[in-house]
């Protein structure tokens, strides 16, 4: 059943891994029951499909998205499934899918009470069935189904026969999970793979065993590459078992939100039902996974954990805890060994690298993999010195990339004062060269920034008047600190536990240190009368705790230099008048709806941060928030009770406002209009918000709006006709979609958008208005997923556009032959567009490297394709009037990245058409004849070959176009060399 969303909801809906479809009255309440809770207990993401409560004539949006995110497809083939127009729809979407996603999608069908004959159409069964479906469907239609139902029969299947519902269902999981590698975990670039210590671990653990539970302790100094280690051997073994758990950081996390938070997480990653943990303290994990997990082969790695019982004899004290054949993995830079009883005990040392190894440190000194030979002796000192630790030979090795070449030997005579292998110390040298602002920016995210976007930070180091952007390069820089894909912050464990010795070693006479992370410490400092004006940041998280801590005037007085506080299920109390005077950042989650404290005047705040509160309209703390006259960024995320936002004109720095998630979230107040200093404006998730006030269209600083609808196209915003008034925005995500009408125009006052770079939008039927070619900064132009008939002329106005976007437009026949002029445009995707031809114009697209075309109803190859000289990607896959590969592309100087399944589907006569030529040549038995193996067996192995994953992910393999027509002219050349010979030969004989 495709389970109907309730609009009360408070996420968007997730990307979904497997798409179940199956006959209700079939098996909806027995077997599909309990394969459902299998998957989603072992924590896939399953939608669930059932045809029975479809509305409608059409096959909704939400499972086309649903079909279209899944990865793997379980169609369960019943008596009555092929009877269902719902069941055959799917079924056919979901071949369609998987032909399309070049191998990286699969379904894998359950035969419950049918046989492979049956689906295969071999047996009066499901042929009756379309025998009906005949008499309402159109021909091409019920033919679409014959093919499915036949494609999905010669796929290797499930079948149920006699095995229970329970046990099938455990099997059937653990190749989904293997499919999916669920578990697997991101093995970080900065440390080298280590292949030789990967084996050699690999057989200590010996998984083929299931004589005995063992236990590989890994020992070894910090920054050797421990963790890494054990991530790469988990990701290598874990389909390998019934369950995997990777505990990460266990001493840290412990200190911060206690041992059962630890347990809790193992027994989940193990598929231990959630109603089934109920944790009050330590004993009772103890009891539960003791109970729990006899009977799952698993894999648990725990890492960093210390000598001491206190850790291990609370996950994985005994063998008897698990199944026979489970292994436990430990990293630790202890080389003692707790007490594991009932079971075997390893010990794994992790080395350092090999010299060979280690001259990869060039690559962070020098930039290349090997260095120069005038720096192989500093290269061969500076391995020796670090004793090979990866980390220590990256940061020392970018500390001297970033210095004059007549500070090396100062640098290497430092170090050599060093103790051998005393890591901290070495990476000290890199911090002790920082400016004392570089420094400070250091310790914060050392201390509580890790895995945190950084926009917040820079706001909060502005206000303290450090300059953030260079700080935090120099940091990236000299590979201190690291920027993730998603912007946030992360450091080497290593890195920061320097930091925050670094923040130890600041107490002097009893008083606290600058930084409080750990809950208890931040108690202890509450508690005390002396110390406080020392502390600049402090943390207080609550978590896992069933009661709020309260604040009062008398525990927060004296901290008159706190510039941080952040807070969890806490709360405030009494009169707070002159406390926090120099508060910069609050972060306040899962704040209560009740605001009983008086007094409280942040004149300093700069960020505060509300998200998953219980905040509404009418919350008593907003008129103190009013007061806060510096504040720029405010942060509701995920605030549920909030239906209107309160007043804000008071805040008349505020540069983000940010909505996002408040499903219930109905109206922003119309005082939005008097933030002049807005920048940054985020509502999108909230499903119940349906136009961006016209207020909004006044403020001139406003850069980014963004109001996607992930969930879908029920329902669509609308833009104030006077958007055109932001004259500096440059970016907008917009969905003005409905899938119950037309949807919004977009208005023609949007060509006034001077700024404008990046525009997402999906539209109902209207036309975009000419006025989209006026937007001449625009960079990015994504209208996937819009009912558009056709795109204006104008935009080949867009002089530097470099991306256009037409996914999934399906009524677009076509593309103004305008498009020629954008001279810009690097990608090109129709991909599932209703486009038939390209235009001639296109030949101008010079810059074009990517053209996605994925199942659209292209007819004809251009002309002019072997004309674009900087092409380099292209995507053919599933277009079905394309047949063969055309001179045009054989014709491309470059390399050119085509899909594997383009190659092999639409190009398919190419491959045929060669190997018949080799037939018709072969000459059986003469010595003369030119072997066939050469070409085709070639042909086999690019066809066969193992996927490499290219920059883009829809790219599989490379192929150079223009060296295999040279090597098919060189053996045409050498079969009429071998064919002369062997007339001469033939000739030579009959003469003699």
């Amino acid at each position: 059943m495709a389970t109907k969303r309730n609009n009360n909801t408070s996420s968007p809906p997730p990307s979904y891994q497997v798409f179940l479809s199956f006959r209700g009255p079939d098996t909806r309440q027995g077997f599909t029951d309990v394969l459902y809770h299998a998957l989603v207990d072992a924590g896939i993401c399953v939608f669930r499909d059932n045809e029975e409560i479809r509305e409608g004539e059409n096959i909704g949006e939400e499972i086309l998205r649903a079909i279209e995110d899944s990865r793997i497809f379980v169609p369960i083939f019943s008596r009555t499934y092929a009877f269902s127009k719902w069941c055959l729809i799917e079924l056919a979407k979901m071949v369609e899918s998987k032909e399309k996603s070049g191998g990286s999608k699969r379904i894998l069908p359950i035969f419950y009470d049918v046989s492979v004959d049956d689906v295969k159409l071999k047996t009066e069964l499901y042929t009756g069935a379309l025998s009906i479906h005949r008499e309402k469907f159109s021909p091409s239609t019920v033919q679409q189904w014959e093919e499915a139902l036949r494609d999905a029969g010669k796929i290797k299947g499930w079948e149920l026969k006699d095995k229970g519902y329970a046990e099938f269902s455990k099997e059937f999981v653990r190749k989904v999970s293997a499919e999916l590698k669920v578990k697997q975990k991101y093995v970080t670039e900065n440390l080298v793979e280590r292949i030789d210590q990967q084996h050699a671990l690999t057989e200590l653990l010996d998984v083929d065993s299931s004589h005995d539970v063992q236990l590989v302790w890994i020992h070894g100094m910090g920054g050797i590459g421990k963790t890494t280690l054990a991530m790469a051997v988990f990701n290598q073994l874990c389909d390998h078992f019934e369950g995997c758990s990777f505990l990460l950081d266990v001493q840290e996390t412990t200190k911060r939100k206690g041992i059962e938070h630890l347990q809790r997480q193992l027994l989940q990653d193990l598929g231990v039902k959630a109603a089934d943990i109920t944790i009050t303290d330590e004993n009772d994990g103890i009891k539960i996974i003791s109970k729990k997990l006899q009977n799952r082969r698993v894999l648990v790695v725990l890492d960093d954990v210390p000598d001491h019982q206190e850790y291990t004899g609370k996950l994985a004290r005994e063998a008897s805890w698990f199944k026979v054949g489970s292994r436990i993995i430990i990293t630790s830079r202890r080389k003692m060994v707790p007490p594991f009883k009932g079971g075997t005990v390893k010990t794994f040392e992790a080395e350092p690298m090999e010299f060979k190894e280690s001259l990869l440190f060039s690559r962070h000194a020098f930039g290349k993999e090997t260095p120069r030979d005038d720096s192989l002796d500093l290269s061969k000192e500076a391995i020796r010195i670090t004793g090979g630790l990866p980390l220590a030979l990256e940061v020392i090795g970018s500390k001297l990339r970033t210095s004059d070449r007549g500070q090396w030997n100062h640098i290497m005579g430092t170090l050599q004062k060093i103790p051998d292998r005393k890591v901290q110390d070495s990476l000290k040298i890199c911090y002790d060269a920082l400016r004392w602002e570089v420094k400070n920016i250091f310790l914060d995210i050392a201390c509580f920034f890790i895995n945190e976007k950084k926009t917040k930070a820079m706001y909060m180091w502005q206000a303290c008047d450090f300059e953030p952007e260079l700080a935090v390069q120099e940091l990236v820089d000299a590979s201190l600190v690291r920027l993730t894909d998603e912007n946030r912050f992360w450091m080497h464990d290593q890195l920061r536990d320097l930091g925050r010795k670094l923040v130890r070693d600041e107490r002097h006479h009893g008083k606290p240190c600058s930084r409080i992370w750990l809950h208890e410490d931040a108690l202890k400092v509450l508690r005390d009368e002396e110390g406080k004006e020392n502390v600049e940041m402090l943390s207080l998280s609550s978590e896992g705790l069933s009661e709020y801590c309260v604040l009062t005037k008398h525990q927060l007085k004296n901290f008159n230099s706190l510039k941080f506080l952040s807070l969890c299920r806490s709360n405030f109390s009494g009169d707070l008048e002159l406390v926090l005077p120099k508060l910069i950042w609050l972060s306040w989650h899962s704040c209560p709806g009740v605001f009983q404290r008086t007094n409280l005047h942040l004149k300093n705040l700069v960020v505060l941060d509300l998200s998953e509160s219980s905040v509404s309209g009418t919350w008593t703390g907003w008129r103190h928030i009013r007061m806060c006259n510096e504040l720029k960024i405010l942060d509701l995320q995920r605030c549920d009770h909030l239906t209107k936002t309160p007043d804000l004109s008071m805040c008349t720095k505020l540069e983000r406002l940010i909505l996002k998630d408040c499903i219930n979230l109905i109206k922003i107040d119309r005082s939005v209009g008097k933030l002049k200093c807005l920048k940054y404006l985020n509502a999108s998730g909230c499903r119940y918000l349906r136009e961006i006030p016209r207020e909004v269209c006044c403020l001139d600083g406003l850069v980014d709006i963004v109001m996607i609808m992930e969930g879908g196209f029920k329902d669509s915003h609308k833009l104030p006709d006077s958007i055109g008034r932001l004259s500096r925005l440059q970016c907008l995500c917009v969905s003005l979609r409905s899938s119950f009408k037309d949807g919004q125009k977009l208005p023609d006052s949007i060509g006034r958008l001077e700024r404008l770079q990046s525009l997402r939008v999906s539209l109902g039927r209207s036309t975009p208005p000419s006025s989209l070619g006026d937007l001449k900064s625009l960079t990015m132009l994504v209208l996937s997923w819009s009912k558009i008939a056709e795109i204006p002329e104008s935009i080949g106005g867009l002089v530097k556009l470099e991306l256009l976007s037409l996914f999934y437009c399906r009524e677009v026949k076509k593309l103004p032959a305008s498009i020629g002029n954008l001279n810009s445009l690097v990608e090109l995707n129709i991909s599932m567009s209703g486009i038939t031809q390209l235009p001639d114009a296109a030949v101008n697209l010079q810059k074009l490297r990517v053209i996605d075309m994925r199942g659209c109803s292209i007819r004809r190859w251009p002309g002019f394709l072997g004309n674009l000289k900087k092409l380099e990607r292209l995507d053919i896959y599933d277009c079905k009037y394309l047949r063969v590969i055309p001179s045009a592309i054989r014709r491309i100087t470059s390399s050119l990245k085509v899909s594997l399944s383009a190659w092999d589907k639409s190009c398919d006569r190419y491959w045929k058409q060669l190997e018949v030529e080799v037939e018709e040549e072969e000459e059986g038995g003469n010595p003369f004849a030119i072997s066939r193996n050469a070409p085709v067996d070639r042909l086999r192995r690019w066809r066969q070959a193992q996927p490499v994953l290219e920059a883009s992910r829809r790219f599989r393999y490379t192929l150079d176009l223009k060296k295999e027509e040279e090597n098919q002219q060189t053996l045409r050349k050498t079969r009429a060399h071998a064919q002369a010979i062997r007339a001469a030969y033939l000739f030579k004989m009959s003469k003699d």
